[in-house]
């Protein structure tokens, strides 16, 4: 089954190679596919660990502090996919020993990196299954590791369907660590050795926001901010009409609208000129010293955030949240960063990313909403009641504070495994 896969990977390398060429990027292309290729320059390494984007990488940020400071001694390498991932970890774990890009999943790629690197134990975020890199490794009698598992309503599907190769790619794995009992039980449903799965809650619940760079351009709006934070297309023109709805009674709300993908940021842009929405980009804010106003920027409503690594440190400025990809159907995102801050939370009904959602429903720390009129009356509501706002948001700390203890967990296995190579 492994020769299978290795052959059908090499041919979607094969097909896959004119687009990685062509793909737009930073200015360090030329490294991206390089290591894409896994013709980098590689060296010896303890602990290898991956998270595919910027979502995985701030959640994994906790436990990286934690293993550098209690490991000072162990080389630790960190891999991203996406651009955006590498930007983060670049910024927010300098203390690595190796920053790079994930080799392409297929033998000849993964083969040399695998050789050169020899980590001791390799840990991946999410449930990112791969074949020939885990093959790879434990030829080279690496461990590996699964932390902060999860796995989608759609993933799940999909794996269903190949059930017959998952136990073999699982069997490469040496424990599971899943956020939920749901993980957990899809995981052995699919073939994973139930004594070595366990439950150890979600990293993101240990995520510290406190030290998110100042955002001095925010002096620059007065009102209330009502934060629109990693929208899908489909989203935007939904809020907008919610947006127009609140602002007849409440002028002085501010609309902050950041899309999931940079490579929207033009779409949207578009949307707001067509609807002739005041708005502008938040690069093309220039903002004054602290305490004062930038009498400029008055004029506008709509303010389109086209920068990485703000979103965070908006949510604690933020008098109302939605967490977008959840009006459609792709999963919802991170519900726990408005929730840290005790931020009143709105979502959609596809919250299917984070389970969790169910107990901010039950527990009153979340409205739900289907449709611009749903989110319309939801702003509004909150915007009225300032108790009830306060009272959401405290609910939702609440919740936050009730699931720290993942990173903890975490070490505790990390530390058995460190104890016996």
């Amino acid at each position: 089954m492994q020769l299978l896969y290795n052959l059908v990977s090499i041919t979607g390398l094969v097909f896959y190679l004119p687009l990685l060429l062509l793909k737009k990027g930073p200015e360090k292309r030329s490294a991206f596919i390089k290591e894409r290729l896994g013709m980098g320059d590689y060296h010896k390494t303890d602990i290898w660990v991956h998270a595919v984007s910027v979502g995985e990488t701030l959640a994994i940020l906790p436990f990286l502090k934690k293993l550098k400071k209690d490991f000072p001694g162990k080389k630790i390498t960190l891999t991203t996919t996406t651009y955006t991932g590498q930007k983060i970890a670049r910024e927010k774990f300098p203390e690595a020993d190796r920053i790079m890009y994930m080799p392409l999943d297929t033998v000849v790629c993964v083969k040399r990196v695998v050789n050169l690197l020899r980590p001791a134990i390799f840990i991946t975020v999410e449930t990112e299954l791969w074949p020939a890199l885990f093959q790879a490794l434990k030829k080279t009698g690496s461990r590996i590791i699964i932390l902060n598992g999860r796995i989608s309503n759609e993933s799940f599907r999909g794996y269903r369907k190949i059930k017959f190769i998952m136990k073999d790619i699982l069997s490469n794995v040496d424990f599971f660590y899943m956020q939920e009992k749901i993980y957990a039980d899809r995981i052995i449903h699919l073939g994973a050795d139930r004594h070595k799965v366990g439950i150890m809650g979600n990293f993101k619940f240990d995520i510290n926001f406190e030290g998110s760079p100042p955002l001095n351009w925010l002096n620059t709006i007065s009102g209330k901010i009502l934060l629109a934070a990693s929208t899908h297309k489909g989203e935007e023109e939904i809020i907008l009409d919610a947006y127009d709805s609140v602002r007849n009674k409440f002028r002085d709300i501010k609309l902050v609208l950041a899309p999931r993908h940079p490579e929207r940021f033009s779409e949207v842009e578009e949307i707001l000129k067509n609807r002739r929405f005041k708005y502008v980009r938040r690069t093309e804010i220039q903002y004054p010293e602290p305490g004062t106003r930038n009498p400029d920027f008055i004029g506008f409503d709509i303010i389109l955030l086209d920068t990485i690594g703000e979103l965070s440190g908006l949510f604690s400025k933020a008098a109302i949240a939605f967490i977008g990809g959840s009006l459609v159907p792709a999963g919802g995102h991170n519900i726990l960063e408005p929730a840290y801050w005790s931020r009143p939370v709105i979502c959609g009904p596809h919250m299917d990313n984070f389970p969790i959602t169910g107990e901010f429903l039950k527990m009153s720390a979340a409205l739900e909403v289907k449709d611009s009129k749903d989110m319309a009356e939801a702003v509004t509501a909150l915007l009225e009641n300032n108790e009830k706002a306060s009272d959401m948001g405290q609910n939702a700390r609440a919740i936050v504070d009730k699931n720290r203890g993942a990173v903890k967990k975490a070490m505790d296995i990390i530390r058995g495994y460190i104890g016996t190579v």
